[in-house]
């Protein structure tokens, strides 16, 4: 099927999109000592890349809806790997900041418009399995770059390891571009029964609404996805930015075992994305129930997330540290695809704006989260305090979950 093409583009851009973040994360130890750069000042660096991101959000989703995902994605891609190019060329700690703000700026917007390209080329009982997929290889890009971060800066040095990374976008942008058509019927290998199959359930368009925005931002069920949103990142951020340096500082790792370790929960969380994604579909086909069968995800989801950073909180051995994190980074990961598809399908005509808006609350979320580890650490002597803090986190988001209703639309 033409579709299964997309998603695997999809999916690599996924691993790339976590590959060019999280190689900071790996290298915050060498630019910090190159750079002579403190822990509050990294933590600067790791929160403007949030702030950029948060800002322009909703203009990227927004963007997309207008003009296509088509262009969007394109240029997106191929902005934020010029940007994680030229992080390997700064000399100084304000041309890093300029360069991180800029990545989170040319980044924003790319999985808003790459969940509405799979939900214009999917029907409804298969896009939660799809945002899976799209989640898992974001989750393995993420997992793969401590690892592939801590070789390669041992290698050729975090300098070139940023130019590397880089590239990978770009060999995307060359296969991306003249493939990929914003209507699957426009597409001239789309086959009449595919596209039968993928409109089988698609809703009447909407008519026009005279005030789009208002309707967004008085949505009660739009703010409960916001602000779920926001408490999944306030946790999920620590393994993008600070889990490298609490394994070297607190528990005396080497780069490359730290390397090693940093996997472990981004790689349980790819099972998680494929393992929601599908459970939630099969929900759908079995009790025709979309509301439920995307909200109990969700609600558990959370629930065991909290348990994982709890649990966490308390371990003193790295490895039994890292392995709850690994579990509570699953747990999380099986609501990923279902947030994504709820989204989507919720806003409708503007579903890109609708899920720039839900992931401009991880943005703000990752802000926060950035700069309350270090302060946390120091604070109480260790990072165990910031694992404690996602944990009640995660408990808000799992009450959020009751109110989030799929079927409710609002435009």
């Amino acid at each position: 099927m033409l579709r299964r093409r997309l998603l695997v583009f999809g999916f690599f851009m996924a691993v790339i999109t976590y590959l060019d973040r999280v190689c900071l994360a790996a290298a915050a130890p060498s630019i910090s000592r190159d750079l002579d750069l403190s822990r509050t000042q990294m933590g600067y660096v790791f929160a403007v890349f949030a702030l950029a991101y948060a800002i322009f959000e909703i203009p990227a989703g927004w963007w997309g809806d207008r003009i296509g995902q088509r262009r969007v994605l394109t240029r997106i891609v191929a902005c934020w790997s010029v940007f994680t190019i030229l992080t390997g060329l700064v000399r100084s700690y304000g041309a890093l900041v300029a360069a991180r703000f800029l990545f989170g700026a040319a980044e924003a917007g790319a999985f808003p418009n790459l969940s509405r390209a799979l939900n214009r080329w999917f029907p409804r009982t298969e896009r939660a399995r799809a945002n899976g997929i799209m989640w898992m290889g974001a989750r393995l890009g993420g997992s793969l770059a401590p690892v592939l971060a801590a070789w390669l800066i041992t290698l050729v040095g975090w300098r070139m390891s940023f130019v590397i990374f880089g590239l990978t976008g770009i060999v995307w942008c060359l296969a991306f571009w003249p493939w990929f058509r914003d209507d699957p019927a426009e597409h001239p290998q789309m086959t009449s029964g595919e596209l039968t199959e993928i409109r089988r359930d698609a809703p009447i368009a909407a008519p026009a609404v005279a005030h789009p925005w208002r309707r967004i931002f008085s949505s009660v069920n739009l703010w409960a996805l916001f602000w779920m949103y926001f408490c999944s990142a306030f946790g999920f951020y620590f393994f993008v930015s600070w889990l490298p340096t609490f394994l070297t500082e607190e528990h005396g790792l080497t780069l490359l075992r730290t390397g090693v370790y940093a996997t472990l929960p981004l790689g349980f969380g790819a099972v998680g994305c494929l393992a929601g994604g599908v459970l939630s579909d099969w929900l759908v086909k079995r009790t025709g129930n979309v509301r439920w069968a995307r909200r109990a995800i969700g609600i558990a989801a959370f629930a065991l997330a909290a348990a994982g950073f709890a649990l966490a909180a308390l371990a003193r051995d790295p490895l039994a540290a890292v392995l709850c994190l690994a579990f509570a980074q699953l747990a999380h990961d099986l609501a990923l695809p279902v947030a994504w598809a709820t989204v989507v399908e919720v806003g409708g005509r503007l579903g890109g704006a609708t899920a720039g808006f839900m992931n401009m609350a991880s943005s703000v979320s990752a802000m926060l989260s950035a700069t309350a580890a270090p302060w946390l650490a120091a604070t109480f002597g260790t990072f165990h305090a910031m694992l404690a803090a996602a944990a009640v986190s995660y408990l808000g988001g799992a009450l959020l979950w009751l109110r989030i209703d799929p079927a409710e639309r609002v435009i």
